[in-house]
C-alpha cells in the first residue's frame, strides 16, 4: 500500500530508490554470496548472505501460505534478534506489512495496537524478555477476531501457533512477490507504535532514509562489523540497526543483552568495531568495564528525546549520538568534543554532502516540531478510534516537546519530558493510559513519575512499602499490562538542613 504524502511540496527523499529492503538483500547475496551476514550463538545456518537470503525466502514462503493477502499486516514481537530480522524480511518478500510489538509489551497493549491496524498475525517466541511471549499472542489472537495464524520461535509452540524454527533450514527456490509495483519501495514497510499505542507508517525508502544519518555519522561500511542491543519494535532499533546493516552489507548481530559479561561476549563473537546501545547503557557499560577489550572504532549512543545526554565513553574510539524523537524521527551526528554530545540543529539538517532528512523547528509556543524524508509522510492507515499523528498545515509533526531554539547558534535545546507521556527505556507510554491502567486493575494510588539512573523514568506509588509495590505489579500483570507500569517505592529527597 502505497500512502499519499500528506503534503506534496516537501524536501525530496535523497535515497529514494526502487528496491525494497529484502531486494537490497538479495542485491547482496548476489554480490557477496560468501561474505559474513549475521552472527549469533543460536543462528541455525552459516549466517552468510547466501544462507541469510536463503532462510528468507524459505520463511517468506511459509507466510505466503497463510493466505493473508498483499500488505496484510503482522505483529511481531522478537525483540533485538537476528529471528527479528529475518521475520522482517520474510514478511517483506511475502509482500506483507510487520507490525512491530515491543518485547515489553503485554496483552492489554499488543491488543490495542494490533486492532487499531487490523492485524491479520502474530510472530512471537516462546520465552525471552522474562515472558512466554507466543503464549500471550495466543492469548491475544483468541481475543482479536481478525488474527488467523499466530508463529512461534524457540521451541515447542504453544496450542495454536505455528512453528517456524525448521522453516529456516529448509532449502528453497527464490519467493518472488506476486505482481510487485514498480514502486513497491514507496508502500508501507513497517509499523511501529507512538505513545498512546499510535500507528506510524513508513516506506522503505523512508526507514532508510532514516538510516542514512547514523550510518554516516558513524562511517559504517562493507568491512565494518555492527552489533545491535537495540528492540528493532522501534524506529531507533530499525535506523540504526537493521536498515544500515543491509545498506552497507556489513556483518551484524542483533542481540538481547541480559549482563555486561554476555554483551562483552556476544561482542567478542562478532569482532565488533560498532556497537549502539542505549546513551545510559552504553555509559553503563563502559563503567562496568564491558568495552574494555573490545576497544570499538565507534559507539552510536541512542538517546531518546529530551533524555540528558551523557559524557565521554573512553573505551570507544568515536561517538555517535543518536536522539530519537519518539517514533517521528531520528537526529544523528558525531561527536567533536568528546565529552559534549553533538548539539541538536535548528533548521534542516543532513549528513555533509546531501540534502537534509529532517529539519527541526520551534514554535512561537516553544514547541519541537519535526518534518523531512526521515519523518513519516502521512497518517497510518488505522481504526477511526485509534490515535493519529498530528501534522499541521505545512506537513510539520508535533513531537510533544517543548524546546529553545537559539537562531544564533542554529541550534535546538530541549526541555522538559514530552506532554503527557512517560519514556521509560525504549518505550513511550501515555501517562493517560498508565493512570487508566492503574484504575482498572484496582490499584488505588495513583502512579507518579521518577527520574531512574538506568531506564530514564519509572512509575512509583508514594507511600509503598514492599509489598505494596509488589501486589501493584502483580495485580496489573495479571490484568494483562507489562513491565513498564510496574512501580517503584518513590524517592523523596531529604529535607534541605538549616543553620
Amino acid at each position: 500500500m502505497r500512502l499519499a504524502p500528506f503534503r506534496t511540496d516537501l524536501p525530496p527523499n535523497p535515497v529514494a530508490g526502487s528496491a525494497t529492503l529484502d531486494e537490497i538483500l538479495a542485491l547482496n547475496a548476489a554480490r557477496d554470496p560468501e561474505g559474513l551476514a549475521l552472527v549469533a550463538d543460536d543462528l541455525p545456518f552459516p549466517g552468510t548472505w547466501r544462507e541469510v537470503d536463503r532462510a528468507v525466502s524459505a520463511l517468506a514462503g511459509t507466510f505466503r501460505s497463510w493466505g493473508l493477502g498483499e500488505d496484510a499486516t503482522v505483529g511481531v514481537q522478537l525483540g533485538a534478534s537476528h529471528l527479528g530480522a529475518l521475520t522482517c524480511l520474510a514478511l517483506w518478500r511475502a509482500g506483507l506489512v510487520p507490525a512491530m510489538l515491543p518485547l515489553a509489551w503485554r496483552r492489554r497493549e499488543m491488543v490495542a495496537a494490533l486492532d487499531s491496524i487490523g492485524a491479520t498475525a502474530i510472530v512471537a517466541r516462546t520465552g525471552g524478555g522474562g515472558a512466554r511471549h507466543a503464549e500471550v499472542a495466543c492469548e491475544v489472537a483468541a481475543g482479536l477476531e481478525t488474527i488467523r495464524f499466530v508463529g512461534s520461535f524457540g521451541g515447542e509452540a504453544p496450542d495454536g501457533a505455528t512453528l517456524l524454527d525448521e522453516t529456516l533450514e529448509q532449502p528453497t527456490t527464490a519467493v518472488e512477490r506476486a505482481e510487485r509495483p514498480e514502486d513497491a519501495a514507496e508502500h508501507i514497510a513497517v509499523v511501529t507504535f507512538d505513545a498512546g499505542v499510535a500507528p506510524v507508517a513508513r516506506s522503505h525508502n523512508e526507514l532508510l532514509a532514516a538510516g542514512l544519518a547514523p550510518l554516516i555519522a558513524a562511517r559504517l561500511a562493507g568491512g565494518s562489523a555492527l552489533m545491535s542491543t537495540l528492540d528493532l519494535a522501534g524506529l531507533a532499533g530499525m535506523a540504526t540497526g537493521l536498515a544500515p546493516w543491509l545498506a552497507t552489507g556489513c556483518a551484524a548481530s542483533f542481540h538481547q543483552p541480559s549482563s555486561t559479561e554476555a554483551f562483552a561476549a556476544a561482542a567478542r563473537d562478532l569482532g565488533a568495531t560498532h556497537l549502539i546501545a542505549p546513551g545510559r547503557a552504553a555509559a553503563r557499560l563502559a563503567a562496568e568495564g564491558g568495552l574494555e577489550e573490545l576497544a570499538p572504532d565507534c559507539v552510536i549512543a541512542v538517546w531518546r528525546g529530551p533524555d540528558g545526554r551523557g559524557g565521554d565513553i573512553p573505551a570507544a574510539q568515536s561517538v555517535v549520538d543518536v536522539t530519537a524523537f519518539g517514533e517521528l524521527g531520528v537526529f544523528a551526528a558525531a561527536r567533536t568534543v568528546r565529552d559534549r554530545p553533538a548539539p541538536l540543529p535548528l533548521g534542516p539538517a543532513g549528513p555533509e554532502g546531501f540534502p537534509p532528512l529532517i529539519e527541526l523547528r520551534v514554535t512561537p509556543e516553544g514547541r519541537l516540531t519535526l518534518r523531512g524524508p526521515a519523518c513519516p509522510q502521512s497518517p497510518c492507515p488505522a481504526h477511526p478510534a485509534a490515535p493519529a499523528l498530528a501534522f499541521d498545515a505545512e506537513g510539520w509533526l508535533e513531537t510533544g516537546l517543548s524546546a529553545i531554539g537559539d537562531r544564533l547558534s542554529r541550534r535546538v535545546s530541549l526541555g522538559g519530558a514530552r506532554r503527557g507521556v512517560a519514556q521509560i527505556g525504549g518505550l513511550a507510554v501515555s501517562l493517560q493510559e498508565a493512570e487508566a491502567a492503574f484504575r482498572r486493575s484496582g490499584v488505588e494510588a495513583p502512579p507518579v513519575m521518577q527520574d531512574d539512573a538506568l531506564f530514564g523514568t519509572r512509575f512509583a506509588l508514594e507511600g509503598g512499602d514492599s509489598g505494596a509495590l509488589a501486589k501493584a505489579a502483580a495485580t496489573l500483570e495479571f490484568a494483562g499490562f507489562g513491565p513498564a507500569l510496574a512501580p517503584v517505592a518513590l524517592v523523596t529527597e531529604p529535607a534541605r538542613k538549616t543553620a
